[in-house]
């Protein structure tokens, strides 16, 4: 009776233990909970959990408790089929040991390096549906007693529960750190456009970085390509009077191997690595590291690293990637930041900041089959805030963009490099759905843009299904030109200014788009065109007129013969603001 009323209680603690495991989505206070119940719920005096890193295939282990609750060991890895969990892993079957001693599986390693000793274990494996993802296991029953195979069962359905709170952990932990980074790089780009210095832009991002890594130092290089050497742009966890004395050369220590290597790094255990200087001069208090190189192009332009999470756990290859996004766009940043600095004060910077924009705009007007795109792209004071983009979904499927910042010059063009670099990022889901892109776009920019905002129109061409699916974000609507029908329409949708109003929603309607159709989109510097005394100004009726009597022009003609309309009717050239024509004909 006495064992039936113990069996029920531990069964009755696992299901306490489940809301408990479950309600927890911070995987690093997750993991020891999940061992402190193993240990204590089946009565052991300590217990380990080894995950799998799914991209190395190796089993890992941060920490594992001891009789009082102590950690015992920090980061073991173990391969798969090395040792009991390895064993266990690579099986997929549980393992019970009266004795560890006695079976050639056991690894006494672990045990002389902690000083405990290992007498009798049970270890399980975690599965999330049919797949291995750790081991669970204890060791030492108290009292000197045996595990048995109702502990296995016991233990079974614990791991059962930690596998899925492990699951909901790693999902929550991959989003949160998803959105911590997109916060940090546009909270950068900010910070980018109010022309901040290269150094103060380095301690800023050095300390945000710090901060979402959780993470207690690191450092950003920058390379001299003459010395072949890095020196030091900002530190946390050094001396501040060694920062300027520090070189380090190509190919020496961690961020000269990743310097010479133009690869990222992630080493779980410093002590371990050869690449490591343990008799440095100037050095962090050390255990695991991230490290990435800053790359541009191929050219090397430094290197960041962090390192000692203030958890005491290693870095994962989640902090890894996120660290990696934030090179490529510091890369981006140190790349452009002189040109953006000096811009203001010559006209050979400005030609410069010309160049910039030229990168960031289509080189050449893609082929489309089924398509005749035609483009006029005039940037008032040679550098100004309209873009455009052309993107190639498939073979079926294009998207266009027009898109016009606030004012114009310099500052306007700096912000449309800032919201081009945040367009980047965006996934094919993001980019196959007018919608959800400004919807993405306004959640990235709201309150981001230093008093800046932007409109834009994005479509998606479907030459398969001959249709045209769109959303407007506060831009001029495009006009839909059916030559064949003698019809123009305006393509007017639900959609406010970007980066001024957070939580917008913007409508997404479709179209037909068939053959002979004529697609104009426009920015509003064309419409705005007016004489010297401002008393005849190009509007909409006139752009219209012009897109109905130039029917017979092909798009780039049709282009080129509405900014010369424009101009004629004004009798001036010169425009007060950016101006893009954009024609897509349908074949």
């Amino acid at each position: 009776m006495v064992k039936v009323d113990s069996e029920a209680s531990k069964y009755r603690s696992l299901l306490n233990t489940s809301t408990i495991l479950n309600a927890n989505l911070d995987l690093y206070q997750l993991l020891p909970l999940i061992m402190l119940y193993s240990k204590d719920l089946l009565e052991a005096e300590a217990s380990s959990l080894f995950l799998l890193d799914e991209k190395d295939g190796f089993l890992y282990c941060e920490v594992a408790l001891g009789e009082k609750g102590e950690i015992i060991q920090k980061y073991a890895r173990l391969e798969i089929g090395q040792g009991i969990a390895g064993a266990v892993a690579k099986e997929k079957k549980p393992i019970l040991l009266e004795d560890a001693y006695t079976d050639p599986r056991f690894n006494p390693a672990l045990d002389q390096k902690t000083g405990f000793r290992t007498k009798s274990l049970a270890c399980v494996p975690l599965f999330i549906q049919d797949e291995v993802i750790g081991t669970l296991e204890i060791l030492n029953k108290t009292g000197g007693r045996k595990f048995d195979h109702l502990d296995i069962e016991v233990l079974t359905s614990l791991s059962e529960i930690a596998a899925i709170a492990i699951k909901n952990a790693k999902t929550h932990e991959s989003l949160k750190k998803r959105i911590l980074e997109l916060s940090l790089l546009y909270e950068f780009e900010k910070l980018t456009v109010a022309e901040k210095s290269i150094q103060e832009l380095g301690n800023w991002l050095l300390d945000k970085v710090l901060q979402f890594l959780e993470a207690k130092a690191g450092t950003i290089y920058l390379a001299d390509p003459a010395l072949e050497s890095l020196r030091i742009l900002a530190a946390r966890g050094i001396p501040e009077e060694a920062i300027h004395l520090i070189q380090v050369p190509y190919g020496e220590g961690i961020s000269g191997w990743v310097a010479k290597e133009k690869q990222s790094l992630l080493i779980q255990n410093l002590d371990e690595d050869p690449r490591y200087d343990k008799n440095a001069k100037y050095k962090f208090e050390a255990n695991s590291l991230i490290s990435a190189p800053l790359l541009y192009r191929g050219e090397l332009l430094g290197v960041i690293s962090v390192n000692n999470k203030y958890s005491g756990f290693a870095f994962t290859h989640a902090d890894l990637e996120m660290l990696g996004a934030i090179a490529n766009r510091l890369s981006v940043t140190i790349k452009n930041a002189n040109l953006f600095h000096k811009v203001m004060d010559n006209e050979r910077e400005l030609r410069r900041a010309r160049e910039v924009m030229t990168r960031i705009l289509p080189s050449s007007i893609p082929y489309v089959k089924g398509m005749d795109i035609g483009l006029q792209h005039l940037p008032f004071d040679s550098v100004g805030g309209d873009f455009y983009n052309i993107i190639k979904l498939d073979d079926q499927r294009t998207a266009v963009l027009i898109a016009d910042v606030s004012g114009h010059g310099l500052s306007a063009s700096v912000v449309a490099a800032v919201i081009h670099t945040i367009m980047e990022t965006f996934d094919g889901e993001i980019l196959s759905s007018p919608s959800k892109y400004f919807t993405a776009l306004n959640y990235a920019l709201y309150n981001k843009l230093a008093g800046n905002f932007l409109t834009a129109f994005y479509g998606v061409l479907h030459t398969g299904s001959n249709t045209l699916v769109y959303a407007n974000a506060g831009h001029n609507p495009p006009i839909l030109h059916r030559k064949a029908e003698g019809t123009l329409s305006y393509l007017e949708t639900k959609g406010k200014l970007v980066g001024v109003i957070p939580d917008l929603f913007f409508e997404e309607l479709v179209t037909s788009f068939n053959s002979s159709d004529r697609l104009v989109l426009y920015t509003d510097g064309l419409i705005e065109h007016t004489n010297e005394d401002r008393s005849r100004k190009y509007s909409e009726d006139l752009l219209t007129l012009a897109i109905r009597s130039g029917h017979q022009y092909d798009a780039k003609e049709i282009a080129e013969n509405i900014i010369k309309d424009s101009r004629s009717y004004c009798m001036r050239s010169d425009f007060e603001d950016d101006v893009t024509v954009l024609i897509v004909d349908r074949q």
